[in-house]
């Protein structure tokens, strides 16, 4: 039934809405966005690479836990080297893709329109895929999740059809997904498990299912753990010791702490967003995000006042989320280190988990209206709304930063025109973050954009609250990955406000600087989180 009206055109029409409101919460911010911390480590080694005429080696090398990741990135800073405004309305496109998918997964599970509409506009405008919407070093994390729902829709195909292209397909796509991101293993798994079980009425076929995607996945995660990296010690019994004490510490606190924790994950992942609503209704809106706010009200009552499937109950729709906000995690088990946060950098890692959430909040909405159509058309239209208010109240603090990082690169490239190559400049007096947004805040992005704006390489990083005067040189540290910088003749600290270069050849030089510095101006903000919006 629920298939026969897919194919029909009150479905189709809902995918084309809920992807035409991901473009339109995109136009308030889309056209200013640049390149953010990673980013600019990531273009400084393409462009070399791609000089030497070594791209795809560079790529084939550094990106061999993710492959996909690689494949993705790379291809899109061969289509728009250093122009930004390129990657991001590619970026958007898969995102719509990813909310089309979700909608049309939840309508072939028989989940019903109206359910499934407000599950899938709630995800798109969830502040936790606010990173993903403007970061291009995250930019594989929405195509992850397209192959991930891809997988899904082939699996539900295969358990319902039989045809064994399906189920390969299905395979192929859950070790891409992985291979690009894998925080949607989990769900990709518990889905193939969940079609072989369903209604405990074993086959053969269900059974393949269950075998071949469980194995399919198992084996995109030994890749990864054999291949990355940044797996870390993954068979030693202190990692999951830690990530324990994480979950159940009552003095978590959500500014410096990492990894899952009772109060703190719940509170990023629900509290937080509901809570924002109402910051973004009075943070001053532009007027194009007021007017794509009404827009995107105008489609919600659209295509939910006059559904006829409300009478669909809303709880399966609820004991899914469950499922998927706790598969959406699931990854975490074994990577105790992740910060949760709704607002700054690394809510990327959350966008699994908040599809769970969308569903939790759809069937909560439709379990406290009842079966009246229009009243949960305007609810779900003013929730909408302020969510719309509250993306593109967080999404222009990432608007606003490329200019504070013009202004700094413009300053260095006069500055540090006679800063030898291989030098290694501190830089000092500009703000790490504004708001969430990342300015300039470590290693990897000063070095990688005065690389690009000085055209000659050099290193670098920022003065903070985490850098040290010692004997031997500037020690600082971030994501707790310590760093030392040796004085000498090619090290500087820069201030671009002030056009101010020191040379700090030895620790006097370093101590007689730092004591005449004074005090910050910056607001309080925080690895990974950026300043609390």
């Amino acid at each position: 039934m629920t298939e026969g009206l897919w194919r029909r055109s009150p479905a189709r029409t809902d995918a084309f809405a809920l992807a035409l409101v991901t473009f339109i919460s995109a136009l308030p911010y889309v056209t200013r966005l640049g390149f953010y911390s990673d980013d600019w480590g990531l273009l400084a080694l393409f462009e070399a690479a791609q000089r030497q005429g070594q791209l795809s080696g560079f790529i084939a090398k550094h990106f061999i836990g993710r492959p996909v990741q690689g494949l993705y990135l790379g291809a899109l800073f061969s289509a728009f080297g250093r122009d930004p405004l390129g990657y991001h309305p590619v970026n958007t496109v898969v995102i719509a893709g990813t909310i089309a998918l979700f909608y049309s997964l939840l309508m072939r599970l028989r989940l019903g329109r109206a359910g499934s509409f407000a599950a899938a506009l709630l995800f798109a405008l969830l502040p936790q895929l606010s990173t993903v919407r403007v970061w291009y070093s995250a930019f594989q994390i929405p195509l992850s999740l397209a192959l991930a729902l891809g997988s899904m829709h082939l699996q539900l195909g295969f358990a319902r059809s039989g045809k064994w292209s399906s189920l390969a397909l299905a395979a192929a796509a859950a070790l891409l997904s992985i291979g690009a991101y894998e925080i949607f293993a989990p769900l990709i798994a518990g889905f193939g498990l969940g079609l072989m079980l369903e209604r405990w009425k074993w086959s053969k076929p269900k059974l393949a299912l269950g075998a071949v995607i469980v194995g399919a996945v198992i084996a995109g995660l030994a890749y990864k753990l054999a291949f990355s990296g940044r797996a870390g010690a993954t068979g030693d019994p202190k990692r999951y010791l830690a990530g324990l004490r994480q979950l159940v510490r009552p003095d978590y606190d959500w500014r410096v702490d990492s990894g899952l924790n009772l109060i703190a994950t719940p509170s990023a992942y629900f509290w937080a967003p509901v809570r924002g609503l109402w910051q973004g209704l009075w943070a001053g809106p532009e007027l194009t995000a007021i007017l794509a706010a009404f827009a995107v009200a105008a489609i919600t009552w659209w295509r939910l006042a006059g559904v006829t499937d409300q009478g669909t109950s809303p709880r399966p729709l609820l004991l899914i989320g469950i499922a998927a906000f706790l598969l959406g995690n699931a990854i975490f088990l074994i990577v105790p280190a992740v910060v949760f946060t709704s607002t700054g950098i690394d809510n990327r890692v959350q966008v699994a988990a908040a599809l769970g959430v969308a569903m939790i909040f759809a069937a909560v909405l439709a379990l406290a209206v009842g079966r009246r159509p229009q009243l949960f058309a305007a609810t779900i239209g003013l929730v909408a709304t302020l969510g719309m208010l509250r993306l593109a109240q967080i999404e222009r603090y990432w608007a606003e930063a490329p200019a504070l990082q013009r202004r700094v690169l413009a300053a260095a490239s006069r500055d540090l025109r006679l800063v030898p190559p291989g030098s290694t400049v501190i830089l000092d007096g500009v703000c790490p973050y504004h708001g969430p947004a990342v300015v300039f805040e470590a290693g990897w992005d000063v070095a990688g954009a005065l690389t690009l704006a000085l055209g000659r390489p050099v290193s670098g990083d920022t003065v903070s609250e985490r850098m040290r005067v010692t004997p031997g040189g500037l020690a600082t540290s971030i994501y707790k990955e310590p760093s030392l910088y040796p004085y000498g003749p090619r090290l500087f600290v820069y201030d671009p406000g002030r056009h101010s270069i020191w040379r700090l050849g030895d620790a006097q030089a370093a101590a007689r600087y730092f004591s005449r510095r004074g005090a910050g101006h910056c607001p309080a903000g925080y690895v990974a989180r950026g300043v609390e919006v």
